[in-house]
């Protein structure tokens, strides 16, 4: 296996004027010595030695603080003070859960390039969307995602940096999702979606035209979207939708990923095991999420063949590289299955809240989608994957506005720059830059989204085809800032299957109910009482964990 070098040493490693380590060194060995010849108390002389590496401790790190503000290669660039000579700026916004939208501040702030740790950059255009993920961009994946490695033993296709080894794992992944293979994974997609259905009224033989008691729509789609993971990847239902058994699962994914995201922003945590001191709650929960991932793969490689049905790890266990002549091992395939977990799950399970939320404090779309969905099918059993569903563009415009408002990763993918550098919006990063864009903030740039916190379903349709919609330019200039499963050689390979679980279980919800938010009800809501930064009303709240957490909307249905 290639290994991938890193240039963070290089752009960090600086050297103290006029060799005065050495001199540092000289002066602490020489006190020593003339001290000794003063024949001093032992206790002393070990107070002396304590206090004079103390001082040189001071010293050495004041030297790092004044070059990384003033001399480092990126000192030109603005930025919070702090995160100029400490990437705890970052593990501090970790903590609070709020990356995402300290990006959206930072830019509103600094503009359009800010520099929000020792070596890390955050940009904020369309440019530099396309410029940093380009397939032949001169950058890798950043040390970021080393983290992973740590808890799995190995990396997954979404962490490996080497640009040949990561390209051997997608096309392993990408042979587990061809069309042919989504089409022959929808019954489990069907099965799970009639029972979500069904979930949403307090008793479904009533066909009553009454509210049922509210659904935390947050709580119900994730384990939806599980139940569907667990049959389409592993073969292995995890019953969420009927029993509560496994559902504690949610919360393990959800800390184990942001102890992940957390140590990957400053691995020293991991290195001088500071996670098991400050952090024990991250980490335990990160390796609650690799036991449940080796649990479900080993679960999955003793079925073998006795499982007819295909499903996703069928497709892996199976797969092999003609390129390299290499199949996965029971280690990468242990990874692989982290990232379908999460990536099959969670971001889908965000997307899918998110939009309902949206719809239901934004009337008249609600209204225009059930004008749609009521005139596109006349039974239920018409709504499936296929060209039917697909022409539902009103649909499709309406999960694209909720996922550009609330994305399931909000932050930063980040890249590493490597030699000789990179020119990006017309300004030079060199070699070992953590360079990248974060999706909250670009999502919510006005250059690209005219009123950014308005739910505008429209700006994503022809005014030629649709009332409302917009210039083929406009469309044209809203995708290039949109990247909510990320761009280039990175982008998410299970996008054309989340879209369409998507569209099957909004369309379902509006053929058979009426929906609303439960009167009085302001759950997943912003407001004043989460501070400035969170009170829009009419903005789905979500904590960054690297992927989304949320809560709510609380939604009652009834029978149409």
């Amino acid at each position: 296996m290639s290994s991938s070098p890193t240039y963070y040493k290089e752009l960090n490693r600086h050297k103290l004027p006029g060799g005065l380590t050495w001199l540092l060194s000289l002066g602490f060995v020489g006190t020593l010595l003339y001290r000794r010849g003063k024949s001093p108390s032992m206790f002393s002389e070990a107070v002396f030695a304590l206090s004079l590496l103390a001082i040189e401790f001071v010293f050495y790190t004041l030297t790092i603080v004044v070059y990384r503000i003033w001399f480092h290669p990126l000192a030109q660039h603005p930025g919070p003070f702090l995160a100029k000579f400490t990437d705890w700026y970052s593990v501090y916004h970790c903590l609070l859960e709020d990356r995402h939208i300290d990006f959206y501040k930072l830019h509103c702030k600094y503009g359009p390039i800010v520099r929000y740790g020792p070596h890390r950059i955050a940009m904020n255009s369309n440019t530099a969307l396309r410029d940093i993920y380009h397939v032949r961009a001169n950058c890798q994946k950043s040390q970021f995602f080393t983290v992973f490695s740590h808890f799995f033993k190995t990396q997954m296709v979404m962490t490996t940096i080497d640009h040949k080894e990561h390209a051997f794992k997608r096309r392993i992944a990408a042979e587990a999702l061809t069309k042919n293979a989504l089409k022959q994974m929808e019954p489990g997609v069907m099965r799970n979606v009639s029972v979500f259905c069904d979930k949403m009224l307090d008793d479904p033989s009533d066909k009553t035209k009454k509210w049922n008691s509210a659904r935390n729509m947050s709580s119900w789609c994730g384990w939806l979207v599980n139940d569907i993971m667990g049959d389409i990847t592993f073969h292995r239902n995890w019953n969420m939708l009927t029993s509560d058994e496994n559902r504690d699962v949610l919360q393990i994914l959800n800390q184990g990923v942001g102890g992940l995201n957390m140590m990957g922003h400053m691995p020293g945590i991991l290195s001088l095991k500071l996670d098991k001191i400050f952090f024990r709650g991250a980490t335990e929960g990160t390796y609650k999420y690799q036991r449940l991932t080796a649990d479900q793969t080993n679960f999955r490689i003793e079925q073998g063949e006795k499982i007819q049905e295909r499903d996703i790890f069928g497709s892996l266990l199976a797969a092999h590289d003609t390129e390299t002549n290499r199949s996965l091992t029971r280690e990468e395939l242990i990874a692989e299955a982290g990232l379908f977990i999460i990536a099959g799950s969670d971001t889908t399970g965000s997307a899918i809240s998110a939009t309902i939320f949206y719809l239901l404090h934004n009337e008249h779309c609600y209204e225009r989608l059930q004008a749609e969905v009521l005139a596109s099918f006349s039974q239920i059993e018409d709504i499936h994957g296929g060209e039917q569903l697909a022409q539902c563009h009103y649909l499709h415009a309406c999960i694209t506005e909720a996922m550009r408002l609330s994305p399931g990763v909000g932050g930063i993918l980040l890249r590493e720059v490597m030699r000789p550098g990179m020119t990006v919006d017309g300004t030079y990063f060199p070699p070992g830059t953590d360079i990248g864009v974060g999706n909250y903030a670009i999502h919510h740039n006005e250059l690209y989204f005219p009123e950014p916190f308005q739910f505008r379903p429209t700006r994503w349709l022809l005014a030629s085809d649709h009332e409302g919609g917009v210039t083929p330019q406009d469309v044209q200039l809203a995708h290039s800032a949109y990247a909510p499963f990320s761009v280039g050689r990175a982008n998410c390979l299970g996008k054309n299957l989340a879209y369409q679980e998507m569209m099957t279980i909004l369309a379902k919800l509006i053929f058979m109910y009426e929906m609303r938010i439960e009167p009085g009800s302001t759950v997943g809501e912003g407001s004043k009482a989460l501070g400035e930064d969170r009170n829009r009303k009419g903005e789905f709240q979500t904590w960054d964990r690297f992927v989304s957490h949320h809560e709510g909307p609380m939604v009652q249905f009834r029978p149409r």
